[in-house]
């Protein structure tokens, strides 16, 4: 059993490691995802900004045909931004499911290690009871 107990440390340390390595995923996906929403919320802002100024009553037509032209650029830019923000959602969804994984491995190899723990528990009383009644019966005979 000490050479499973070794192994079952081995393990646990190695499963502590991937869950760390996964929360740091996690952490770096999470801060793409909110620079990407940054980004996409900017891009919808400038959309909106430039509408409202095109749209104001004392624009003149030139501002207007500015807005026109440059209107595809801004709705490539917003279009960029929310593929950018999609992706950094769909990465932090996957890196959530790494970190869920890697914490029920590390909680199976903890249950392992109480299981193992608790029996070896048992078998110590186990041989202690037999001892005593091993003295119990030598005591009687004598």
């Amino acid at each position: 059993m000490k050479r499973q107990a070794r192994t079952l440390d081995t393990m646990m340390r190695m499963r502590r490691m991937v869950v760390e390595e996964a929360r740091r995923d996690l952490l770096a996906c999470i801060q793409a995802e909110t620079a990407a929403a940054d980004r996409e919320r900017a891009a919808m802002n400038a959309l909106h900004d430039e509408r409202d100024l095109a749209s104001a009553p004392d624009t003149d037509d030139a501002a207007v045909e500015a807005f026109a032209r440059w209107l595809p650029v801004g709705n490539k830019a917003l279009e960029t931004a929310r593929e950018a923000l999609g992706r950094a959602v769909g990465a932090s969804t996957q890196a959530r499911a790494r970190l869920n994984a890697a914490r029920a491995a590390e909680e199976a190899v903890q249950r392992r290690i109480e299981t193992l723990a608790e029996a070896e528990r048992e078998e110590f009383l186990r041989r202690e009871q037999a001892e005593l009644d091993e003295a119990a019966r030598n005591a009687a005979r004598a």
